[in-house]
């Protein structure tokens, strides 16, 4: 069956599966989603993984997805791309018996339009048109045979590891509680060669993370005592689909229910003095004020997603605690003043390549910086009297069943 977008949001007006039966059918879907929505909400359902979701519980038993027929973008992949990454190792965490993790029914396979058309016929042409159009305007439709999917998987296991540290809180009763503080330890490896070079260091991404959670540690090691216990977690395969932070979401060394908050340290880009920051997801939670008074503490403001296009929210470990229905921040500097051209040049020329690296004109001082605002915001989450709740009525928290301010 043919659903459109293939999601399911009433509040934003999306309902692809009012009056349309689809337990124990295929689901096709085009990529991509609506106009108009928040960039956290767009992020979320341009996955796969939120039609997977939406198919499973409308009893579906794959989904498949149709190449081409909307603007590239993410969420909307080209044919000819996806035909390459069907070629490449998928990486999870693996269950005791050494399978691989999954959750929902399956992705079975993209279609090219022309693949669509066979699977559709004659009503087909009529589905591709509306579905191209700027608004996506089609109705459900049945194909007129049955599409039958025959998959062989392997499992090949190998090792990686992720590394915690904890500091005690030292308040009795607050103390039970945690406030996490996240970065990856990963980058892409051994690669192919730019210039001749083949070593992708990841020096931004993310090993000023990695080194911003260590001088975090540092700080709340020599001040006083926070009332909740601080758990630094460097998470590995963040580059592979954030599974070591999957894992450890699912696996927490400390009850899920007792981490009140995720504050991630990913990539920030310092080849320049930031004027403002962004706060990926903060205005979902009673974070929000926490994280003003943080970034007003060295100097700046806050601004909005500047870059909605590109899924931040949902493109790093902090969305794992999300998931989970933990109200959780990942800060960036942003891009008033040099910080368009800075941000643009390192995406554009250093990123996920081998120029990630120590020649870039990284300011120090502006590490301090994003430190110490990550620090504040860690510290007030550690000591205030309340645990931070999402905002009535939050998208998120209604999704993720997560605490809710009344």
């Amino acid at each position: 069956m043919f659903v459109g977008y293939g999601l399911e949001a009433p509040q934003y007006g999306l309902n692809d599966y009012a009056a349309v039966d689809v337990h124990g059918k295929i689901v096709a879907y085009v990529g991509g989603a609506p106009a108009g929505l928040p960039s956290e909400v767009s992020a979320t359902f341009g996955s796969a993984a939120a039609r997977q979701s939406a198919a499973a519980k409308h009893g579906a038993v794959g989904v498949i997805a149709i190449a081409d027929l909307r603007k590239t973008g993410r969420g909307a992949p080209s044919f000819a791309s996806v035909t390459k990454g069907y070629a490449a190792e998928r990486i999870t965490w693996a269950n005791p018996d050494g399978t691989g993790s999954a959750t929902g029914v399956p992705l079975l396979g993209t279609l090219s339009p022309a693949g669509a058309a066979k699977v559709f016929g004659r009503v087909w042409p009529a589905l591709a048109k509306g579905a191209a159009r700027k608004t996506l305007k089609v109705r459900p439709a049945t194909a007129a045979g049955t599409l039958s999917i025959a998959s062989a998987t392997t499992f090949r296991p190998i090792a990686s590891s992720n590394v915690l540290g904890m500091i005690p809180g030292s308040d009795p009763v607050l103390g039970k509680e945690t406030v996490v503080l996240s970065a990856h330890l990963d980058h892409v490896g051994v690669g192919k060669a730019v210039n001749g070079d083949t070593i992708y260091n990841g020096a931004l991404d993310d090993g000023i993370g990695i080194a911003s959670l260590i001088e975090a540690a540092k700080r709340f090691k020599t001040a006083t005592p926070p009332k909740r216990s601080i758990l630094f977690l460097a998470v590995t395969a963040e580059e592979k689909g954030l599974v070591g932070s999957d894992y450890f979401a699912n696996h927490p060394t400390v009850p899920i229910g007792d981490i009140v908050a995720d504050v991630n340290l990913d990539m920030p880009i310092l080849t320049y003095k930031f004027e403002d920051m962004v706060a990926f997801g903060g205005d979902r939670s009673t974070l929000g004020p926490i994280i003003a008074r943080a970034v007003a503490g060295i100097g700046v403001g806050l601004s909005p997603d500047p870059m909605p296009e590109q899924a931040i929210f949902v493109r790093s470990d902090h969305y794992r605690f999300v998931q989970k229905g933990v109200p959780s921040v990942f800060l960036w500097p942003g891009q008033k003043g040099p910080g368009k051209v800075a941000v643009e040049t390192f995406m554009d020329n250093c990123y996920h390549k081998p120029c990630d690296d120590l020649t870039q004109p990284i300011l120090w001082d502006q590490g301090v910086r994003f430190v110490d605002a990550n620090y504040r915001i860690a510290r007030e989450i550690a000591d205030a009297p309340q645990r931070p709740v999402w905002n009535k009525g939050d998208y998120f928290g209604l999704l993720f069943d997560g605490r809710m301010a009344r």
